[in-house]
């Protein structure tokens, strides 16, 4: 009776402690987001983009007095004809004195930064906030965190600043009867007049361990954001209203419900896992000035709203010489699209907006099952079995979408594996898929096509003291056939054929110096296909081969890595069926190196990269590729 009138003034006082998959960490005033110590650095050059990241964690503690920082830095900068520049900047400080076990004050410091020098709708942006706060403990479970302060906001030129309050609550794991509870609560509000930013969040978990064979958990989710945000103003807009930048608002809210079984039999290899699911989502979009004076369509806000059911279930069955496990889920979806009406706005413009709201519904359905089994054929060899089937059924209800189709995806796949001996095991895999596409409609059923994958793959690997090599080599074919090609030469069936042969090898010269290499080898061929008589003929040939050999010095704190990096790409036509003809190559030779340096146990440092000679359609150039990390783990 105790555990129930606590549980029932738990509820009354905080309504929101019910929801999903609850992490403590998902509280911000709490002292384990900020519980780490390191730094972390990474430069990294790929083709024209530049890319910085930096990161800082600390904190300093004592019996009672906590403090603790993040920042994280990104910038990236691309180089084409115009250069862009991108950074983005997050900082947060956190202070914490704990007045006694159930009582505990500080603040909180956040400030982020945004800009791009690109012309792009928010191209500036900062946010900084600063807030105090009182964390109270009244159970053991319990902590509640109301907090208050003050928020600048800066978004392309438009300075706001306001208040930012509301509270966090969260229960962790509390006993009820049968049933653990944990459960999340935030509530926040910034009044940035003339703009306002919320967000509500609400989650619960309640978990019973009914027996040490059955389990129950019951999930519930609530979360509902808003976010107003300045975008440049039309001229007519701007005439009528006397504004430069117009506000958006986008409310999102979510709803969530879920119930899952474990069932476990103790001494038993047989276990089974269902699970229901609803999810609610509404999206609504509203413009705080609308100008009456040039009309349109676009001048209407939209409302999204979205349901969806879904069901899933495993079953399993765990034997020293068997793992089987059989997989179903169910997944029903609905999407409706509609325009709010704005007063003064024109009926016609308005039901051509609805017109092209509803052409956007629509509803789908998706079935899933899977099925797996690992065979222990004997201590050498295994075979694994598996098998896979989805299909989706979409609709729209709207008369002038003709996007109704069906979709069907099967998968199977065999692989055998045997050990020889230590020193050497191999396998043989063979997996098939056939996928068909129908739309319903004769206006999109030229898309209708049935594609037929085949693939058929052999490896190794060897490994003894000095030397270890792992061999691969696949052959896959696509045969992609199209129902209607003879109404629209667009679309022609076609055949995709590719040979790959794959290689890593490395080779241990002494304690401290090894050869490792790796690469492959790749031919593909595409062409026109008649399934009827189950003819090609080829149009398109690729050669692409790759190649990395690199010797090694590894002084345990330190590694060195030095070779030769060589990509080749040439493409051919392919005349009459068999002559191939070039018509390009891409050629890429240069040295490659790598270095690794422990230089203290939480200092190491990292480099990776290459120098491209770039030969390709008789051009030549040079290119740098470079990636650079520092770790400190203060």
């Amino acid at each position: 009776m105790t555990r129930l009138i606590k549980f029932l003034i738990i509820l009354l006082l905080f309504p929101s402690l019910i929801s999903a998959q609850i992490e403590r960490d998902s509280l911000l005033y709490n002292t384990r987001i900020f519980s780490k110590k390191d730094l972390n650095n990474n430069f990294d050059k790929q083709l024209n983009t530049y890319t910085f990241s930096a990161r800082l964690r600390h904190f300093y503690q004592d019996s009672k007095f906590f403090v603790g920082l993040n920042e994280n830095f990104n910038s990236t900068i691309i180089r084409t004809t115009d250069k862009n520049i991108k950074d983005e900047q997050y900082l947060w400080l956190f202070g914490q004195y704990d007045l006694s076990n159930l009582l505990k004050i500080g603040f909180l410091l956040n400030n982020n930064l945004y800009s791009d020098d690109r012309r792009v709708a928010i191209n500036k942006a900062s946010v900084l906030n600063s807030s105090l706060f009182l964390k109270i403990k009244p159970l053991e479970k319990l902590d509640i965190t109301p907090y208050g302060g003050f928020t600048s906001n800066d978004q392309i030129g438009e300075k706001d600043k306001g208040l930012l309050y509301g509270a966090e609550a969260g229960l962790d794991k509390l006993a009820l009867g049968e049933f653990e509870v944990s459960s999340l609560l935030k509530y926040q509000n910034e009044d940035i007049s003339p703009r306002k930013n919320t967000f509500r969040y609400f989650n619960v978990e309640a978990q019973s361990n009914i027996d040490e064979n059955f389990g129950n958990t019951i999930s519930a989710y609530y979360a509902q954001q808003r976010k107003d945000f300045y975008f440049a103003a039309d001229q007519s807009t701007t005439d009528e209203f006397g504004i430069l930048n117009n506000i958006q608002s986008r409310l999102e809210s979510n709803y969530f419900l879920q119930d899952r079984i474990k069932f476990l039999p103790v001494n038993s290899p047989f276990s089974f896992d269902a699970l229901a699911k609803v999810v609610w989502r509404d999206i609504e979009r509203n413009t705080r000035f609308v100008s009456i004076k040039n009309p349109s369509s676009s001048a209407f806000d939209s409302q999204i709203q979205e349901f969806r059911l879904e069901f899933a279930s495993t079953a399993e069955y765990k034997t020293d010489e068997l793992n089987m496990a059989l997989r179903f889920s169910f997944a029903e979806r609905e999407e409706k699209h509609n325009p709010r009406k704005i007063e003064g706005l024109s009926n016609i413009i308005f039901n051509e907006r609805e017109t092209n709201e509803f052409q956007k519904n629509n509803t789908s359905k998706l079935a899933i099952i899977s099925f797996t089994n690992f065979f222990k054929l004997s201590s050498k060899d295994n075979l694994l079995i598996s098998l896979f089937h989805r299909k989706l059924v979409y609709d729209t209800p709207s008369n002038i979408n003709y996007d109704d189709r069906d979709e069907l995806l099967s998968i199977g796949r065999i692989q055998y594996e045997r050990f020889f001996n230590p020193f050497f095991r191999a396998f043989i895999n063979i997996e098939g898929s056939l996928n068909k596409i129908v739309y319903i409609f004769s206006e999109r059923s030229s898309n209708n096509n049935i594609r037929r994958i085949l693939k058929l793959g052999s490896g190794g690997t060897f490994s003894s003291g000095n030397l270890t090599s792992t061999n691969s080599a696949e052959v896959m074919a696509n045969y992609t056939v199209f129902d209607y090609e003879e109404l629209n030469p667009i679309y022609r069936s076609y055949a995709f054929r590719q040979f790959v042969v794959r290689d890593s090898t490395t080779l241990k010269i002494s304690q401290k110096f090894k050869f490792f290499t790796t690469g492959y080898i790749k031919q593909s061929e595409q062409g026109d296909f008649k399934w009827s008589s189950f003819t090609s003929k080829p149009q398109r040939f690729i050669n692409e081969v790759y190649l990395e050999p690199k010797f090694y010095f590894d002084n345990k704190s330190f590694v060195f890595g030095i070779g030769v990096r060589y990509f080749n790409l040439s493409t051919f036509n392919v005349l009459n069926g068999t002559e191939k003809q070039k018509i390009s190559e891409y050629k890429s030779i240069g040295p490659v190196s790598e270095v690794a340096i422990e230089l203290t146990d939480s200092l190491s440092f990292r480099t990776y990269g290459w120098y491209e000679f770039i030969e390709s359609d008789n051009n030549h150039r040079e290119m740098v590729t470079f990636n650079l990390k520092l770790n400190y783990r203060l």
